[in-house]
């Protein structure tokens, strides 16, 4: 009875370890998942080439220097003294301002401006707001100035006199080296002689 009663706990005992030992139930593999990626490549966009254009040379169009409106044709340029404070130029009939030449042959109200060597360039004046003023453009004369030209200055050969007459004119004479070191100056204000192509005489204003 006892070797019994031990034979069924035995057997009790090995059907829970008969149990866990049983192969385990093989599982179902997990399904294969395969991704495809497809890249797609954008080129790159076209660079834009720079077209770099010749220059192209033109000829500058020539300038055509403008003669004033406010000449006084009435009073053109001659042998004898113009009005002094004249609101006009003087006229110059036929002259061509597009070429660097003297003016006619006379006596002109006008400014030497500059000076290049013995040449000098000059401009006709008129009187305007207590003031000789040139031509707004243009109307520029060129003329050498003559070895032996007459200079009269209203203000002394040293410039610190008065030497003028009863028109406000100049009367000291002065070395034509005065003339020409005021000539490059962009002076005097005078009425200026022109006899066949050259200055023969420059009387100075003084105002």
């Amino acid at each position: 009875m006892t070797i019994t009663f031990r034979r069924a706990l035995l057997a009790l005992a090995v059907l829970p370890i008969a149990a866990c030992s049983s192969p385990a139930e093989t599982a179902a593999p997990a399904p294969t998942v395969t991704a495809t990626v497809t890249e797609t490549v954008t080129p790159p966009a076209p660079q834009p080439t720079e077209t770099v254009a010749e220059p192209t040379e033109s000829a500058a169009p020539a300038q055509t220097p403008q003669v004033s409106a406010d000449v006084d044709k009435e009073d053109p340029i001659s042998a004898r003294i113009p009005k002094i404070k004249s609101a006009k130029f003087q006229y110059d009939e036929g002259h061509d301002f597009n070429q660097m030449s003297p003016s006619a042959d006379g006596v002109l109200r006008g400014r030497i401006v500059s000076l290049d060597g013995d040449e000098a360039r000059y401009v006709p004046v008129r009187y305007a707001g207590g003031d000789f003023v040139g031509p707004e453009g243009g109307m520029t004369y060129a003329a050498p100035i003559a070895s032996d030209v007459v200079f009269l200055s209203a203000v002394g050969c040293k410039g610190d006199d008065q030497t003028i007459n009863s028109a406000a004119l100049g009367t000291e004479k002065c070395p034509r080296e005065r003339l020409l070191e005021l000539a490059a100056q962009g002076e005097p204000t005078s009425l200026i002689t022109v006899k066949s192509g050259q200055i023969v005489k420059v009387v100075e204003i003084y105002y």
